[in-house]
């Protein structure tokens, strides 16, 4: 059985999915309650509200809008299926730290992968906990945003890292990109 949750947060309306496994699911700047729920039941139906089956991820999206840096995911995750390279992928993107971001290139030389910036922007592309695993902190080499699976896409993408203290010049890139 699968359970919901859903509250409002400075980016729109959100709402994680669990089960027995953990957090299955976020769904992140749906403009209105009732489209989120909507988007739910459709890729979960049966699902049922239940604020405390999802108690521990909505804690954490409201500690990462309200405290930042000090929100800490939740431990419990269990984003489905996904090849091996989609699991490194998300692995690595969750230790980028909050207030940081580092390319598609550098999480593909990360991975052993040199030469595959794309197959990363499409593995982050198909994660299923935004956020939990911050997808949105990996930017273009030059600076770019790069894409955003969300709903609103690049420009919430933006706003999270503005959130998150990430600055931009007049082009839009992300200023001061300093990884190793």
């Amino acid at each position: 059985m699968t359970y919901y949750d859903i509250l409002q947060t400075p980016v729109g309306w959100c709402a994680v999915v669990a089960a027995r496994g953990g957090v299955q699911r976020v769904f992140l700047a749906e403009p209105d309650r009732a489209r989120v729920r909507k988007a739910v039941v459709r890729q979960f139906p049966g699902s049922r509200a239940d604020a405390g089956a999802c108690r521990d991820a909505i804690a954490f999206l409201t500690r990462y809008f309200t405290r930042g840096a000090d929100a800490r995911p939740p431990v419990a995750m269990d984003p489905g299926p996904a090849t091996p390279f989609r699991r490194a992928v998300w692995d690595e993107a969750a230790l980028i730290p909050f207030g940081q971001v580092r390319s598609y290139g550098w999480m593909a030389l990360r991975l052993g992968r040199p030469g595959a910036a794309r197959a990363v922007g499409s593995a982050l592309g198909a994660n299923p906990l935004p956020l939990i695993i911050p997808c949105h902190r990996v930017v273009c080499g030059s600076g770019g945003l790069g894409g955003f699976s969300a709903t609103g896409g690049v420009a919430v993408k933006r706003r999270l890292l503005e959130h998150e203290g990430i600055g931009f010049d007049a082009q839009g890139r992300v200023m001061d990109m300093d990884w190793e």
